[in-house]
């Protein structure tokens, strides 16, 4: 029986075990890592644009509200100043088809509160016989209750200037400088865009978010680890144990010739498993 020291043997096999399941799982894992980090990424990079694409589209949906209220206030102000009108019975939906009795309601309440606190100081101010005729004095001469609605106070001024064709007049100049048509074509149209734009975002997110959901279940990645399992058990477990290798005790021939037997075993199943992992990647 030969007597052969297999310490050297017996440790160059486990390092290149080590070495090879190392390097295959650490590549492996940090392939996947990244991938998914780079789905994560993409992720938080379209929801955040979709947030600010959303509030765009609110601001200008917004401002189209606004102007739609003011026209709106202006043709139907004496009916609901005078007659108390409700929206659902003066509002035409042939004048304004994309715009609800809903949408157009919290504007005529301020209207209806601002009517309030103007007769209050209407009647004062005709009591004294100082009633202005321009509406920049009276809105200088009055405290009024709501700072920010001063169209609203402006509209019913005009409402109950004594002087109708100028009273008109004035209003339709005042709606001339505050609603620009070219303007307002414009902002549906930035609106429209916006819209098209966060509809494509929201595309992209379901898309990336099954990309990720599939990815974070890789083909082949248990067939892959019980490989690596495979590889440690034979190549780095069974022949660590034999160390420091006895010399005189075992058949020195044939425990090397297992050794190696086992570590061409390991090879062949780590190529074996990234033939069927190329084979199954280029079919598909």
């Amino acid at each position: 029986m030969f007597n052969i020291d297999l310490n050297g043997l017996i440790s160059t096999i486990a390092t290149a075990i080590a070495a090879i399941v190392g390097g295959f799982l650490f590549s492996r894992l940090l392939t996947l890592s990244s991938e998914k980090s780079g789905f994560v990424r993409r992720i938080k990079e379209l929801e955040a644009d979709l947030l600010f694409r959303n509030k765009q589209s609110e601001d200008i949906s917004d401002w189209l509200l606004w102007e739609d209220a003011k026209v709106f206030i202006r043709e139907n102000g004496k009916e609901i100043i005078f007659n108390d009108a409700i929206v659902e019975e003066i509002i035409n939906p042939q004048v304004s088809p994309y715009r609800s009795a809903d949408e157009y309601r919290p504007f005529v309440q301020k209207l209806v509160e601002v009517k309030t606190d103007f007769f209050k100081f209407a009647e004062q101010l005709l009591h004294d016989e100082e009633y202005p005729e321009d509406f920049d004095d009276f809105y200088k001469i009055i405290k009024p209750a709501y700072l920010d609605r001063r169209y609203y106070y402006e509209t019913i001024f005009n409402l109950f200037d004594n002087d109708t064709s100028r009273s008109f007049s004035t209003m339709n100049n005042s709606i001339k400088n505050i609603t620009n048509g070219k303007e307002y074509r414009a902002k549906r149209l930035e609106r429209d865009r916006l819209d098209g734009e966060i509809q494509n975002i929201e595309y992209q997110i379901d898309i990336q978010k099954k990309s990720l959901a599939t990815y974070g279940k890789p083909d082949g990645l248990w067939l892959g680890l019980l490989v690596i399992v495979y590889a440690c058990i034979v190549g780095v477990i069974w022949p660590v144990t034999l160390l420091p290798y006895p010399q005189g005790v075992y058949n020195d021939m044939l425990t090397k010739w297992v050794l190696l037997g086992w570590f061409f075993s390991t090879l062949l199943a780590i190529f074996a498993y990234l033939a069927w992992s190329t084979y199954r990647l280029t079919r598909k």
